[in-house]
């Protein structure tokens, strides 16, 4: 069955508004339809037949007129017919008409630039789907020969799920320097200052870090795409560049996390310690204060260590703050009434940091490096190994 929008014109003047009919297109021409809007009142006139699909277009002269199949309206997809009556008086006067038959018009479309039709839009991913479609639109590519609905189609959705796969990821990947590529960020969704996958972020399941082989799985399957023949041509110099920078961030941090992985691994077959003195500790001296300007936070810990030797030293975790900024400042600006040394090691991930104090001559002169030294190995051998 075909619905059709149908005209009869005469001349300029239009004898039979345009309205919607419908009819069978099989085992019937175009006679049929033009008896069917006319009552048959102008059977004895001669008719030319012009088609067309959208109002945007031109008229196309049917060749065989009235004679003419309504077959060939639903294989090129045409819904629009208009009849025009020849007048009487110019019958006999010779007509020269530019004519387009059907093989023709089927070569004509076949070199005209397409893209793949919007799909219906359940969820965000349908919505990127259909703004990358939007975005090629802008630029003015396409595919010829009616394979935007194959090869077309398969690139849009390869894009999608390259974009969406990395959109919830986007400050982590900046974080590498893996920008996304400027021609996806003129996508509608990121130009209004919004993401995609949404549900990434407010959903209670688990969420999954970037995976290598996700990574190189979606790198690999645009690189498939862009050696293709029709990625040469001129029409697409804006869209395969970016879509190659696009890859490339993709394989950049899919290398990162080999290098990571490898790390790690290097690392949980080690027999050291992950952490050790050598790496992780940092030692300094803090000169005396005035008893007067000693803070009252430290006088506990200044009694306490005023009664040990010059480099015993102790752990001061049982006179750190509970609060985080107050234990941050309370070894900032740790001072006591004497010269002290402090050694601080940093074990790693929420283990935090040990921190001893000890006692120091005033007078350089007096400074013993052997009991320094002695002192440093007892700490080192205190000290927690931790292996992964």
């Amino acid at each position: 069955m075909l619905y059709l929008l149908v005209q009869v014109n005469e001349s300029i003047k239009r004898i039979v508004p345009e309205h919607v009919v419908s009819i069978e297109f099989t085992n019937n021409q175009f006679s049929d339809l033009f008896g069917a809007v006319t009552s048959g009142e102008y059977g004895d006139r001669e008719v030319e037949v012009f088609i067309r699909r959208e109002k945007s277009e031109s008229w196309k002269k049917v060749d065989n007129g009235l004679k003419g199949n309504l077959e060939m309206l639903e294989v090129l997809k045409y819904s629009q017919v208009k009849f025009c009556l020849i007048e009487k008086t110019h019958l006999d006067t010779p007509q020269i008409t530019n004519t387009l038959n059907a093989f023709d018009i089927l070569m004509n479309n076949s070199y005209q630039t397409l893209l793949p039709q919007h799909c219906t839009e359940y969820n965000d991913c349908n919505k990127l789907y259909n703004e990358i479609i939007d975005l090629f639109r802008n630029q003015n590519v396409g595919w010829t020969g009616g394979v935007h609905d194959t090869i077309g189609k398969a690139f849009v959705n390869r894009i999608m799920n390259a974009i969406w796969y990395i959109d919830p990821h986007l400050s982590t990947l900046h974080a590498r320097s893996c920008n996304l590529p400027v021609f996806f960020t003129q996508l509608k969704t990121y130009q209004d200052g919004e993401t995609y996958n949404k549900f990434y972020h407010t959903s209670h399941h688990k969420k999954n870090p970037l995976s290598r082989q996700k990574l190189v799985y979606l790198s690999s399957s645009l690189e498939l795409f862009v050696s293709q023949p029709w990625a040469n041509n001129d029409v697409w110099n804006q869209v395969i560049p970016a879509t190659l920078s696009l890859i490339e961030i993709l394989k950049k941090y899919a290398g990162y996390l080999t290098i990571i992985t490898t790390n790690m691994n290097i690392l949980h077959h080690s027999d050291g310690s992950a952490h050790n003195p050598e790496n992780d500790c940092t030692m300094y001296q803090i000169i005396a204060c005035k008893n007067e300007n000693l803070n009252d936070i430290y006088s506990q810990l200044n009694d306490v260590l005023l009664e040990k030797q010059m480099y015993e030293y102790i752990d001061i975790k049982q006179y750190l703050p509970i609060d985080i900024m107050k234990r941050y400042r309370f070894i900032k600006e740790l001072q006591l009434t004497f010269p002290i040394g402090v050694y601080r090691y940093h074990q790693g991930n929420y283990l935090g940091t040990i921190n001893y104090v000890w006692r120091v001559p005033e007078n350089e002169d007096e400074l013993n490096e052997t009991l320094k030294a002695r002192m440093l190995a007892r700490i080192h051998k205190e000290l927690p190994q931790y292996f992964t």
